[in-house]
């Protein structure tokens, strides 16, 4: 039975497959390995059933065997030839021990943990120590401000030069002089006139300890090959016996533009630019640290979304179909994906899951972490149609017990995880594992049904984003977050107030994936079909003008678009303002008055554009009511704002409705404090069983059938104590 389309049966539901269960992470020391203490490990993690199978790392400290002078320097790692060294003969005969002995006793080791630690991209310093060039780069600048005309040295710290530009300060002219370069100096002459000269190079100094240095160059498809060689077969060479059958997947860690200050560039990006693009994006480099006039966020998008395309490609793709060709799948999560604008961090946090069989993301500290960005990763799953959604979840809870477990839990598989990766104290009750296990069981797979999209604003995000205004990056920060950013509240504003679920939608797979079709905006994937009633396009000054187009078709086609706070005013492609501009006016109109809630603008084919100048939880509700009079899911409670967030966070109602092997799946979750008693009204004719994810067992469902506005409605009486969930489910 493949995990990606099991079937839906009570029986398999109230006693899940091993599979469905969390997957646990089991650590060992590489100073401190034995033979007894590894199997009496994988029989601890066994016992109980409180999970279904396990992730194994080992890491920590041990033998530095193969690491060079210079990474043990640079990694404040001093020599040691005690324990086992990363990757050795050694170390795989421990690996190979814990997974004969979790095949003995039918807890199987399903996942490779991929690094000596984190973040993946270092193999334990492996990689540095044999190649110290192909190691991650930071992008620099050195520069002068001149009035000319006047004769200008400039002299480049570093070898490694990309190329010089000097940049008129009053009329924005640039010109491109990386070819007056002479030794380790830009010479010039400047002209008359108010000028900014600027040289571009590569910083390949090692990073301290504390930043996490050594990683690969990302972005460099030759080094991330080298990186696999040395990382990966191993695995594969020692262990391939056990590939596709035990082992499913592995798990990569946080690797991050950051830890180079979020400038993380590569030696041959101008090439690959020039290769794709046709031209060489020299002379927009000063976009990166200043404003360049009318093409900034033209130039900001090409550079930052190309940087992100070869993340996504060079690293993330080619581990991805390394892993395909061995029979497993590549899961792992990037860092800080609650940070507003990602650019600094992972570029783009849905496009980087382009290539990857599991996106995932973490939630690792307490429950209310990562509320506010679930959405955008399991979206990226059914933007990609990707069956499953990991969580790396409990590992540094700051408080634990079966409540908080719990909690996140649902939070997370309300929100569109269906797989745990946790770490879970063994003495936490093991009921927990099977509650888990049952939710993977019915929320794997299958097709997400949701009215509303949100479209993804990652042009604007990185029109917004430069390396000025942020040189250091750190938790939390992440870069500029432009004013008008309003994209994960209003994701908020529906998920927990008005309870209403949703999908945010890449513009790139609006385009590629996206077809209009009687008024609704379907994503035409194989599996994950979705059809979207409302498109809300969230606030932001840039806008691709190949995605306006697709606005207006949708808009042109009788299809209902919501924009908040600020519409967008210029094009994330160069020379393509007017087509933005002329989408706004057409879809919104040019007279709005901002002063009212709310304006609205029609068409004959049934169109809707709505503008909320300040959105808020009741003006959003009174428009989705107004356009989508009928919801898929209605949840007949107040609206609840605002939502309590981070550290103060107490938890919520949510839900999920998929339909799989032709059954509707509603799944409702509580994590709140309070008990819930209300009514659901629900889209359609449904014939519908209670199924107890926390106990097995089916219960008989209160339903009631009628009619609202022409259509079939079922109304289900929804009862939760506090922090407990409950599945609906399609009776055969």
């Amino acid at each position: 039975m493949r995990a990606d389309s099991n079937p839906v049966q009570l029986a398999q539901f109230k006693n899940p497959p091993g599979e469905f269960g969390g997957i646990h992470w089991l650590g060992f020391g590489l100073s401190r390995l034995t033979e007894d203490g590894v199997r009496r490990s994988v029989q601890s993690a066994a016992t109980g059933g409180a999970w279904g199978s396990f992730e194994l790392g080992l890491g920590a400290s041990g033998a530095t065997t193969g690491l060079s002078e210079a990474y043990l320097r640079g990694s404040g790692r001093g020599s040691n030839s005690q324990g086992v060294a990363y990757l050795s003969e050694e170390y795989f005969r421990f690996y190979r021990i814990a997974i004969e002995e979790g095949q003995r006793i039918g807890f199987p080791d399903s996942m490779i943990y991929d690094e000596l630690g984190y973040p993946s991209g270092i193999a334990g310093g492996l990689f540095y120590s044999k190649y110290p060039e192909l190691a991650e780069k930071s992008l620099e600048i050195t520069e002068q401000t001149v009035t000319g005309p006047a004769d200008v040295q400039l002299p480049i710290p570093r070898p490694l030069y990309l190329g010089a530009v000097m940049m008129n300060l009053d009329s924005f002219e640039r010109i491109d002089i990386s070819d007056r370069k002479s030794g380790n100096v830009v010479v010039c002459q400047v002209p008359k006139g108010n000028w900014k000269v600027m040289a571009f190079y590569l910083n390949d100094d090692f990073r301290p300890a504390s930043a996490k240095g050594g990683s690969v160059d990302y972005l460099d498809r030759d080094a991330v090959a080298k990186y696999i060689a040395i990382n990966f077969e191993p695995y594969y060479t020692h262990l391939k016996e056990f590939f596709g059958t035990v082992i499913k997947r592995t798990f990569y860690d946080e690797p991050s533009m950051s830890y180079v200050d979020g400038r993380l560039w590569t030696p041959n990006f101008n090439q690959e630019f020039q290769k794709k693009y046709g031209y060489s994006p020299m002379k927009d480099y000063p976009a990166l640290w200043y404003n360049i006039g009318p093409d900034t966020a033209a130039a900001r998008n090409a550079l930052f979304g190309f940087r992100t395309e070869l993340f996504a490609s060079n690293y993330i793709g080619q581990v991805a179909e390394w892993c395909e060709k061995h029979g497993i799948k590549m899961a792992g999560h990037q860092d800080q994906e609650e940070l507003r604008n990602p650019v600094a961090v992972s570029g783009d946090l849905m496009k980087v899951f382009e290539h990857q069989q599991i996106p995932g993301i973490d939630n690792i500290y307490y429950p209310g972490e990562s509320v506010i960005s679930y959405k955008i990763v399991t979206s990226a799953a059914f933007n990609y149609d990707r069956p499953e959604c990991i969580a790396e979840t409990y590992a540094a809870y700051r408080t634990m017990n079966p409540t908080i477990a719990l909690r996140t839990a649902m939070d997370q598989f309300a929100m569109g995880v269906n797989m745990q990766m946790d770490a879970r104290p063994r003495e936490l009750d093991p009921d927990i594992g099977r509650f888990i296990g049952r939710m993977g069981y019915m929320l794997r797979g299958g097709r997400h049904l949701a009215d509303l999209a949100i479209l993804y604003p990652i042009a604007a995000l990185q029109a917004d984003y430069n390396f000025k205004a942020n040189r250091r990056p750190g938790s939390q920060s992440g870069g500029t977050v432009p004013g008008a950013n309003d994209y994960m509240e209003i994701g908020l504003m529906l998920s927990h107030s008005l309870r209403v679920d949703y999908t945010y939608l890449h513009p790139e797979v609006l385009l590629a994936r996206c077809i209009v079709e009687h008024g609704r905006l379907v994503l035409n994937n194989q599996e994950n079909r979705e059809e979207f009633r409302v498109l809300i396009l969230p606030a932001g000054d840039t806008l691709s003008a190949d995605t306006a187009k697709k606005l207006l078709e949708f808009y042109r086609g009788g299809g209902t678009i919501i924009a908040t706070l600020q519409l967008p005013t210029q094009s994330a492609e160069f020379g393509r303002d007017q087509e933005i501009q002329a989408m706004t006016a057409e879809v919104f109109g040019t007279s709005r008055d901002d002063s009212k809630s709310f304006s609205l603008k029609n068409n004959s084919a049934g169109g809707r554009g709505y503008f909320i100048p300040q959105p808020d939880s009741n003006i959003l509700n009174t428009i989705i009511k107004d356009v989508d009079p009928v919801r898929d899911v209605d949840i007949q409670s107040p609206p609840l704002w605002p939502v309590k967030l981070d550290m103060n966070y107490d938890g919520a109602l949510t839900y999920i409705h998929k339909v799989k092997d032709g059954r509707d799946i509603y799944f409702f979750a509580n994590s709140s404090t309070n008990a819930i008693d209300t009514k659901v009204v629900l889209r359609g004719d449904k014939n519908l069983a209670i199924w107890n994810p926390h106990t097995g067992e089916q219960e008989k469902a209160e339903i009631t059938k009628s009619e609202s506005g022409g259509q079939a409605v079922t109304t289900v009486h929804l009862v939760l104590p506090p922090v407990r969930s409950t599945f609906f489910i399609q009776e055969e």
